[in-house]
């Protein structure tokens, strides 16, 4: 679709997606709440507002103004999601990524190798800007543009991510954008669409001046789309769904416990005071900023979030303090013909129950919260035995999210990727194949470990042991593929070896253990360092036989050295 000038001014005067945009970027506002450490205060004075209204509607004023007093940005919340976003940022460290990129010619794949590493560094632009876009800025554009003049023998194509803030109007379909006005630097405003990229000026009356800086980039498309592909409703295929955003009510829900819980925690170190409330009547006539329970909102009715974090405080209402140690609450003076017999100021004690109640709540919603982002399964505190297939569903547990993550980074790099190629190299480039990988390390080696641990205590298999073994080892050596393989080798040479000395000693008491698997099981290491010296390392020993040749000729050679340090008139150690 290619626009003419007067619908580029009748989409700057009238944007038709106007609301859309707004919905995104309050979307993305909610998002960087829980997900940011720290955020622009503009941004965060609406969402906070509107936190602490719902807040509000929940607990009485009294309460309510000790919880407003205890909220403080960046929200506590942001320490769940960043190990949220730590696992999920696995999409990008696949066993077996493949990019594959098919030319006319040699000479320009070479080209576009080069180009692509040393210029466009995509690879880590994706691990960084577009992780972070991921958490806050889920409704972010990719643009592909050009430079306004060609400095070298191809064209410079070069790409970023543009906030749906700064976007002005679109028109989306089918899973496209067709075209897309957005605000530039300077004042300037770009249309791009499916044949040219345009850039003018415009004034305050939405009317273009001076000269339309228009270059056609023959792509047959528009060089924009959506970072994202998942939508967070399907009516509006436009407004993305982050892997948060189905959380971000139990995020709201976990940010009023975990400051509900500081609010108990008050309790312990100092004795709560609590006395008849004297209302405030406090308003400033030069900035419109009034009382609202002892803290200030604004004119507009948002409360006014200072530098630090905090709600700014009434000037009048802080000015009342408590003479000594402890805090002091007011509550509503008592209403109605009845006289209120209740002691005029009193000494609250911790309730106990409540906060054993708060702090089961919290673990349980961070639990829900986590495993429904980053999928179930890998807890070690378990205590039931676990099995090879437990153990495999809790790995394709979380291999199901990576993979819907990781199709939408691949749309993206594709579409980066073929549209900058073509650009460049034009018909020359034939196409792409684009892929993170189909495995991936799940945890981390300490993780691993941890879970071996626990499975081993629980009576699990050796099946089961195997394949905790194999992630461990994969995990471990995941960076230096000579040493994953030498611990492949090892893994197929060492006897007993899920056992401890401990345990073997206990089983070697009931002769339950062959004597010289045992003796090769005591000196393995030893063994091991001797046949390398004597031959070469066990990797490239019998490279080219088949790998239980390999195996086979190994363990007798070091089955020789067990009857050569142990003869059986020398026996006095272990019986036969």
């Amino acid at each position: 679709m290619v626009l003419s000038l007067d619908e580029i001014r009748k989409a700057i005067r009238s944007p038709k997606n106007s609301q859309a945009i707004k919905r995104a970027v309050r979307h993305e506002n909610h998002l960087r709440f829980h997900a940011e450490p720290f955020m622009d205060f503009a941004d965060a004075s609406q969402t906070a507002t509107e936190f602490l209204n719902w807040v509000k509607t929940l607990i009485p004023k009294d309460k309510y103004k000790i919880f407003v007093s205890l909220f403080r940005l960046p929200a506590p919340t942001v320490q769940l999601t960043e190990q949220i976003f730590k696992d999920l940022a696995r999409v990008f460290e696949g066993k077996n990524p493949s990019f594959s990129y098919q030319f006319t010619d040699s000479t320009f794949r070479d080209d576009w190798g080069w180009y692509r590493s040393n210029v466009l560094k995509e690879g880590d632009f994706f691990k960084t800007k577009g992780l972070a876009a991921m958490k806050t800025a889920i409704n972010s554009v990719l643009i592909v543009d050009l430079p306004e003049a060609q400095d070298g023998a191809y064209p410079s194509p070069y790409f970023y991510l543009l906030g749906i803030e700064s976007v002005i109007d679109y028109e989306y379909k089918d899973g496209k954008i067709e075209w897309i006005i957005f605000k530039q630097a300077d004042n300037k405003i770009a249309c791009f669409d499916a044949v040219f990229y345009r850039t003018l000026k415009i004034n305050d009356k939405g009317e273009i001046t001076g000269e339309v800086i228009e270059k056609p980039h023959n792509l047959g498309y528009c060089p924009a789309k959506f970072f994202w592909s998942d939508p967070l409703i399907q009516k509006q295929s436009d407004l993305k769904k982050s892997p948060l955003s189905p959380q971000l009510s139990n995020l709201d829900w976990l940010l009023f416990f975990l400051i509900s819980k500081r609010h108990l925690d008050l309790y312990a170190p100092y004795p709560i005071y609590s006395a008849y409330a004297a209302d405030c009547d406090f308003r400033n006539n030069e900035t419109g900023d009034y009382c609202d329970g002892g803290f200030l909102r604004d004119q507009n009715q948002h409360y006014k979030v200072l530098r630090d974090g905090s709600i700014e405080q009434c000037p009048v209402c802080a000015s009342k303090k408590l003479a000594g140690v402890g805090s002091f609450i007011e509550i509503p003076i008592p209403t109605g013909g009845d006289p209120d017999l209740r002691n005029p100021v009193q000494i609250t004690t911790v309730d106990k129950n409540s906060l054993d109640y708060n702090v089961e709540e919290v673990a349980r919603l961070k639990k829900e919260i986590f495993e429904s982002v980053v999928g179930t399964g890998g807890g070690v505190n378990e205590k039931q035995s676990i099995n090879e297939m437990q153990v495999t569903s809790s790995f394709e547990s979380k291999l199901d999210v990576l993979n819907a993550i990781k199709r939408n980074i691949e749309e993206a790099i594709k579409f980066v990727d073929d549209t900058c190629c073509t650009l460049r190299y034009g018909e020359n480039f034939v196409g792409s194949s684009i892929s993170l990988g189909t495995e991936f390390y799940i945890y981390s080696a300490a993780d691993l470990y941890e879970q071996y641990k626990k499975a081993k205590e629980n009576g699990a298999s050796e099946a089961t042991l195997d394949l905790l073994q194999d992630q461990i080892r994969d995990s471990e050596y995941r960076n230096n593929e000579q040493a994953k393989q030498r611990a492949f080798i090892l893994k197929h040479l060492e006897p007993y070896r899920h056992f401890t000395f401990e345990e073997i000693i206990r089983l070697q008491e009931k002769s339950l253990l062959n004597p010289d698997a045992l003796r090769l099981k005591v000196n393995f290491a030893s063994f091991i360092d001797r046949f390398e010296r004597e031959n070469i390392n066990i990797i490239e020993f019998g490279a080219q036989l088949d790998f239980d040749a390999k195996i086979r000729i190994i363990s007798n050679k070091l089955l020789e050295y067990v009857k050569e340090q142990y003869p059986p008139l020398q026996d006095a150690g272990i019986a036969s």
